[in-house]
């Protein structure tokens, strides 16, 4: 049986992602700029230019999906969604992260190609779009910057605009060497590191939003010295079946059981179990817990003070029968 509690005098908030606007804003302007980038590309028979054209539309994607999930999660809890829409952000992270991985793997393969049959391409042409792109993505990355400290949806998004200016500024780099070496293998090359850079950001949502889904303690989190603090609480005499998982958008959640003395009152109890939920969300992180406390050892039905008893003491008292 789980206590039910509040978090009355230290309500936990959850930190949203709040820039959906400027995620649709940001879309509008990728999408097109997407479209002139490409264009260049093909003319200047450029596939660094076209590569970053792809990375633009993934991102175009990204913001898209992010944006929308930011509506989405604003919606309530009802009928089977226990936990509203929250983890939609989550899923979002999960498709953009992986469609990076197979942008940046066809990326590695074209380049590859060129490496084989390089081609000429215009590098003044390069150049002016990529400084373009620098521009743009370093704005919008901006404005994403400060959600994604806390939100995963929003930080996938930053890092794919992050991702595209760093790659722009490689592709300026390709367009210079080009430009006044007539050296063709720096566009491949360039290419490559952007395959690289892309695949390397996108591993590490692709890991942070599985660890999410397959409801992982949250990162940076010491389950062990957190149980160690609820145990170092007065009286709790022990500390078992800890389980710590995130819901999305920084909603850390938690479960455990406690073991307390049996002459211990209801309301004795419920001030102990208050005192922990304080510390957890006070020193953890821990938006929701659910704490079920029980005896110090087997339950005894006969004795009045009882609280709550496992379904391990119930089963063993049920046998004694």
């Amino acid at each position: 049986m789980a206590h039910d509690h509040d978090h009355s005098g230290h309500g936990a908030h959850v930190h949203g992602p709040t820039s959906g606007k400027r995620m649709w804003i940001s879309l509008v302007v990728t999408l097109a700029f997407c479209a002139g980038e490409a264009i260049a590309g093909l003319f200047s028979h450029s596939l660094a230019l076209l590569s970053d054209a792809g990375h633009n539309m993934s991102d175009a994607v990204a913001l898209g999906l992010a944006a929308y999930a930011v509506a989405a999660i604003k919606k309530p809890a009802a009928g089977r969604h226990t936990y509203g829409y929250i983890r939609i952000s989550t899923l979002t992270a999960l498709f953009n992260s992986s469609t990076l991985v197979v942008i940046a793997i066809w990326i590695a393969i074209e380049a590859i190609g060129r490496f084989r049959h390089p081609e000429p391409i215009t590098g003044n042409l390069m150049i002016g779009v990529a400084c373009i792109s620098v521009l743009m993505n370093t704005v919008i990355a901006l404005a994403l910057a400060g959600d994604a400290k806390h939100s995963l949806n929003s930080r996938a998004a930053f890092i794919h605009m992050a991702g595209d200016a760093l790659s722009a500024v490689a592709v300026v780099l390709a367009g210079v060497i080009v430009h006044y070496t007539g050296w063709l293998y720096a566009d491949p090359i360039v290419s490559l590191m952007i395959a690289v850079f892309i695949f390397w950001s996108a591993i590490g949502i692709v890991r942070d939003a599985s660890d999410v889904l397959m409801e992982k303690a949250p990162k940076g989190l010491d389950v062990e010295e957190m149980a160690a603090r609820i145990g170092g609480i007065e009286p709790v005499c022990g500390v078992h079946d800890v389980h710590v998982w995130t819901v999305g958008e920084g909603r850390n959640l938690l479960s455990c059981h406690v073991a307390l003395p049996a002459e211990f009152t209801l309301l004795e109890t419920t001030a102990i179990v208050a005192k922990i939920d304080k510390m957890l969300h006070d020193d953890f992180g821990i938006e929701h817990a659910t704490i079920q406390p029980e005896e110090n050892g087997l339950c005894k039905m006969a004795h009045a003070q009882t609280v709550f008893c496992t379904m391990e003491a119930h089963a063993h008292a049920g046998h004694s029968h």
